[in-house]
């Protein structure tokens, strides 16, 4: 997970208990709509994304926000106040979003409205089913076993299996607090939405049904899925905890496991106008593939701070961005580093190029700007 969305969801945790003792006991972060606020630029915002001239923020409390061209931010009415985390555009009308507490949202009117798609009690029952399911299947394929080397694998498996067992049990009790970290959508009905503990779920017909399909994955241990990219070919690419990295050439049908070359966090990737792919995490770690993720080697970002996401300039420029204000500018030919700190000194969640050399930037201070020096292009 996102270290800067583990600080956001504390503060949006302390924030949620005060409603919470206002509202009475029957209030449910899930189904509470977003408050409206007056410096709603100002409050912890973790996922920006746009689409020709409109640009999305969402975060804290359900908060989003929608800005046409050069106008002024605008606060959308959202049916949900968990901390919101990812944003994924299929076209100008139909945008998706993901949150913490199992929460997925549409909007088909340019993200003015939005509409519930997927909450927590439906995830949770959801995950039930799949373990009941999973744990069958292996149960029966250890009865089946060709030779021991094969019985311990399936003995291993059920041994995993029975920590998320325990833990979905846990769950029932706390009811839903998992996260989901990504959402993507390879058309505008075929859809994936990944997170915490190895959550992935596909869609294919727009999001009215989802079904779990963590199987698809070599993640036993159940790492934490970060983001999901994709190259111009349409090969799918999952990044996450612990230097997981998976790859599927057939829209999400079937995923292979890379040869990571960093088993700390990877906390986001991008392809840049090369075709190279990017990832990088914590500790200022980012390595880059020339062969589509089949190898890495390793690039100096001059920095220690974790890099939590990243964006691609109109002229090629790598730009990534983390802990501390720190903001890398990689060279699209040489891929010299160019440090730079944002004023703010605040952890950075998500990036884009505004007009010209200005970037725009969200984090723990909400929406924040940094021109990009010319002398340094």
């Amino acid at each position: 997970m996102k270290w800067i969305a583990m600080c956001a969801a504390l503060l949006s945790a302390t924030a949620t208990s005060a409603y919470a003792n206002q509202a009475g006991d029957d209030y449910d972060v899930i189904f509470a709509p977003s408050p409206q606020a007056q410096r709603a630029e100002q409050g912890v915002l973790i996922g920006l994304e746009r689409y020709i001239n409109k640009t999305i923020a969402v975060g804290a409390f359900g908060t989003v926000l929608v800005r046409e061209g050069n106008e002024d931010w605008q606060q959308a009415e959202v049916p949900t106040s968990v901390l919101l985390t990812a944003l994924h555009y299929i076209d100008a009308n139909t945008i998706w979003a993901s949150g913490h507490d199992g929460v997925l949202i549409k909007s088909t009117d340019g993200g003015q409205s939005w509409q519930r798609m997927m909450d927590g009690y439906q995830l949770l029952e959801m995950e039930l089913d799949w373990l009941q399911q999973r744990e069958d299947y292996l149960t029966e394929a250890l009865e089946n076993a060709d030779d021991e080397e094969q019985a311990y694998e399936y003995e291993y498996l059920l041994d995993e299996l029975s920590f998320l067992v325990q833990a979905a049990s846990i769950q029932q009790e706390v009811g839903p607090t998992k996260p989901f970290l990504d959402v993507f959508f390879i058309d505008n009905q075929h859809g994936f939405a990944i997170g915490a503990y190895g959550t992935m779920l596909e869609t294919t017909d727009g999001g009215s049904n989802w079904s779990m399909v963590n199987e698809r994955l070599e993640n036993p241990t159940a790492f934490h899925l970060n983001k999901m990219i994709t190259n111009e070919r349409g090969d799918l690419f999952i990044i996450g905890e612990a230097g997981q990295l998976f790859r599927s050439e057939d829209s999400g049908a079937n995923w292979d496991l890379l040869d990571s070359p960093y088993h700390g966090s990877l906390f986001g990737g991008l392809f840049d106008q090369q075709e190279r792919l990017w990832v990088y995490g914590l500790r200022g770690s980012v390595f880059v593939s020339d062969d589509n993720g089949d190898s890495f080697r390793q690039i100096d970002a001059n920095t220690r701070y974790n890099l939590n996401s990243g964006t691609v300039m109109a002229d090629g420029t790598v730009v990534l961005a983390g802990h501390s204000g720190t903001m890398v500018f990689f060279d699209p030919q040489t891929l010299q580093p160019q440090r730079y700190e944002h004023s703010s000194n605040v952890p950075l969640s998500d990036v884009l190029q505004d007009a010209g050399n200005q970037m725009i930037m969200v984090g723990r201070s909400g929406l924040m700007q940094f021109i990009y020096p010319a002398t340094a292009r």
